[in-house]
């Protein structure tokens, strides 16, 4: 039910991230925007996998339902005057579809995720934004501590 995408796979993760995307865009639109056609949405999966970015989707019936993009963050030298050198994943975003939320869908991407980076990463991290709730509690629900909080003036 879950994999890696390939590169073939991207093109059905492009309506999630619009839907993601459109969400973001509905609250924060000084910042995000929903103009960005297919073809470009492609590009910027693409573009994100070949930097390193693994997504990983969750079907049912052969139709993706949900997934779960993250990278691995650059690690602080040994050497860094102030920062402990730790192996961090980023899950940079997670997204299901409405009609298939409330199946645990987002709990077995995360639990996946954690999976695949158990041997090679010190643990994971993740930027929520303020207005959505719904995830930062389901990052809550995984284990995730709040640990910075980022403040944002448009002008």
């Amino acid at each position: 039910m879950i994999n890696t995408a390939t590169e073939q796979e991207l093109p059905d993760l492009v309506p999630l991230l619009r839907d993601l995307n459109a969400l973001h865009a509905r609250h924060l639109p000084e910042r995000f925007h929903t103009r960005g056609s297919d073809a470009a949405i492609l590009r910027v999966l693409t573009e994100a996998q070949a930097s390193g970015t693994q997504f990983l989707v969750y079907r049912t019936e052969g139709v993706a339902r949900g997934y779960l993009a993250w990278m691995a963050r650059p690690v602080p030298g040994a050497d860094d005057a102030l920062q402990e050198p730790q192996r961090m994943a980023l899950l940079d975003h997670i997204y299901v579809t409405p009609i298939s939320r409330r199946r645990g869908i987002a709990s077995r991407l995360i639990a996946r995720f954690e999976a695949e980076i158990a041997e090679s990463f010190d643990g994971w991290k993740v930027q929520v934004h303020a207005f959505n709730a719904a995830s930062a509690a389901l990052m809550m629900r995984h284990g995730a501590q709040l640990a910075v909080q980022v403040y944002g003036k448009a002008l």
